[in-house]
């Protein structure tokens, strides 16, 4: 009782300072969210300068997850409409360093509702975002599980609900409760795949479905059920062009394509789409334009979808990189810069019931990625007129194209065409203006944490590794494995920098395995022993990716002489990171 008696007050409290008006809003409707400083509770100062409401969990798309409040004499609001989908969200109050929440593993709570009740979903989600509140508190799965069964209260055929508990219960239980648990859960996925199994939505319902409880196996096997016994459906359809597209003959994808294509009309035109897509590819790759051309002219034909302008780009890319067609990849070229303000921004969603979901971008944010796509693609009208030799052209477009943006994809089409005309004042100003943009962004990415201890490491005789081979010096520590293609890749970028900075006395290469999988003896036995003259050494601590924080490899880390981790490079980035690389270890050595 006195738990209850507790947890009452601290709600009491949280809602004194932070209100929700109207207390039960409904979709369509605007909500405003007030935060009172001065009322009882509150970790926010009166004379806060800022405060910023941070969704942890939200469906509402349309809204930005940091939303700046306005302060109204003594108290912060914030209003915003919710939209035809919105169901539940969970936010936290934040200025500065300082958080306002109800309670260490709670956060505030926006239900959407329907007359008196929750919306479908809401206790669902609710379910979802407690993971977000609580971390990783033993008795999460069973709060979880409470939610779930107040979903089912108010919507017993609420599918994933369902399951959600089935799998709780069934991870609860043990031998025959646990199998009759799961039979259930089975009957439940086989039900909603009998409701509607050409279905595209249903299907992706059922494949959830069999995620949730943990049996994926199955998903091959239900795609093979609708595939075979449903082919002229378009969910059918769309499954066959998968299992064709693994062929490895591209002969026999062909053959099998286009007999398909013969059962094509006007009114099932959508569901061969991909079809084409493939064929498009694979005749441009065996450069014969005009079997290309004829597959391409049916990819691009859905106007609703957001996602056009950037199939019509990949299109023009295509023909540009195997040199099919260009007078027509210029045209879809062309095309695509006129739709440049028409690029998808941020993560768009689709959903049966609701359509297309965009997300809230800021105008900045969104301005940004439109000239992006405008300077990308004016780049590639440049390269198109320097394969026909239209040099005046290729310039022109590449000054428009750096006008609009200067990222990456834009910068490496000029550079192309600087390097192929022999515009080496042009291409040294590039450089120069890619090496400014890199340092600026190295700046923002600097940390500085203590690094783990390296005295497990050995060298490949199995000997330990001196402290005096690290201490006081900037450490490049790049952690891969034999087996790991990108860290392959990414080695004679390491190569390069190390015979720039060898002679160095205050900097120090260690090239060591990530600690699972290789053996010392796979180490010693590498091909790039031979190759490369960068020292490798040897670690087996299992746990040598928690220590340093990586999931990923290659990982590469630059450690100053004080043992601090300042910079923590995850993934291979292509030729960048030897520039990148070379700015961390330079600003590092400087006093």
């Amino acid at each position: 009782m006195a738990i209850v008696v507790a947890l009452s007050c601290i709600s009491m409290q949280a809602q004194d300072r932070v209100t929700i008006a109207p207390l039960q809003p409904e979709r369509g409707t605007t909500v405003t969210i007030t935060y009172d400083p001065a009322k009882a509770g509150a970790t926010i100062p009166a004379g806060a300068k800022a405060v910023t409401l941070v969704f942890s969990y939200s469906n509402l798309y349309d809204v930005a997850y940091r939303v700046p409040m306005q302060q109204q004499g003594a108290v912060w609001t914030t209003s915003f409409k919710l939209a035809r989908y919105a169901t539940f969200a969970t936010f936290y109050l934040q200025s500065g360093e300082a958080i306002d929440k109800p309670a260490a593993d709670r956060h505030y709570e926006l239900a959407v509702y329907d007359g008196q009740r929750t919306v479908r979903d809401g206790h669902l989600y609710k379910g979802y975002s407690l993971s977000a509140q609580m971390g990783k508190a033993p008795n999460l799965s069973e709060r979880q599980a409470a939610q779930y069964k107040e979903e089912l209260a108010l919507y017993p055929d609420n599918y994933e609900a369902k399951l959600r508990l089935l799998t709780y219960e069934m991870n609860k239980a043990n031998g025959a409760d646990k199998e009759k648990v799961r039979q259930q859960a089975l009957k439940v996925i086989a039900d909603k795949f009998n409701s509607a199994p050409t279905v595209a939505g249903n299907m992706n319902k059922v494949t959830m479905g069999y995620l949730i409880i943990g049996e994926n196996s199955r998903l091959d096997s239900i795609r093979k059920v609708v595939r075979e016994k449903y082919p002229d459906t378009e969910l059918g359809r769309e499954l066959y062009t998968s299992y064709i597209a693994k062929e490895k003959d591209t002969a026999e994808q062909i053959q099998l394509f286009e007999k398909e294509l013969k059962k094509e009309k006007a009114a099932n035109a959508k569901s061969f789409i991909e079809m084409h897509e493939r064929l498009f590819n694979i005749y441009a790759a065996r450069k014969d334009g005009p079997k290309a051309l004829l597959h391409a002219r049916k990819i691009a034909v859905d106007d609703e979808n957001p996602y056009r302008p950037l199939t019509l780009k990949e299109i023009a890319q295509t023909l540009l990189d195997n040199e099919l067609a260009l007078d027509t990849a210029r045209a879809y070229a062309e095309r695509t810069l006129a739709l440049s303000n028409q690029f998808p921004v941020g993560v768009i969603r689709y959903f049966p019931e609701t359509g297309y979901i965009y997300p809230y971008v800021d105008d900045s944010t969104r301005q940004a990625a439109y000239n992006k796509a405008a300077g990308n693609v004016q780049s590639m009208l440049g390269l198109i007129a320097l394969k026909q030799n239209r040099l005046t052209d290729a310039n022109g477009h590449m000054e428009a194209a750096m006008q609009k943006s200067t990222d990456k994809e834009t910068l490496d089409n000029v550079g192309t065409l600087y390097r192929q005309t022999g515009n080496t004042a042009k291409l040294q100003q590039l450089e120069s203006l890619r090496e400014q943009q890199m340092l600026t962004k190295v700046k923002t990415q600097r940390i500085s944490r203590p690094a783990p201890s390296l005295a497990a490491f050995v060298d490949l005789k199995g000997q330990p590794v001196p402290e005096s081979t690290w201490k006081n010096k900037v450490v490049i520590i790049d952690f891969w494995a034999t087996w790991c293609v990108p860290c392959m890749q990414e080695m004679p970028y390491i190569q390069k920098l190390y015979d720039k900075y060898k002679d160095n006395p205050n900097v120090q290469f260690m090239i060591v395995n990530s600690g699972a999988r290789n053996t010392l003896a796979d180490a010693q036995g590498w091909f790039g022993n031979k190759k490369y003259s960068f020292p490798v050494y040897y670690t087996n601590d299992p746990a040598v990716g928690d220590k340093f924080k990586f999931t990923v490899i290659p990982a590469t880390y630059v450690i100053d002489p004080s043992g601090n981790i300042q910079f923590a490079n995850i993934g291979f980035e292509g030729p960048d990171v030897e520039m990148k690389l070379r700015l961390q270890i330079d600003m590092l050595l400087k006093p």
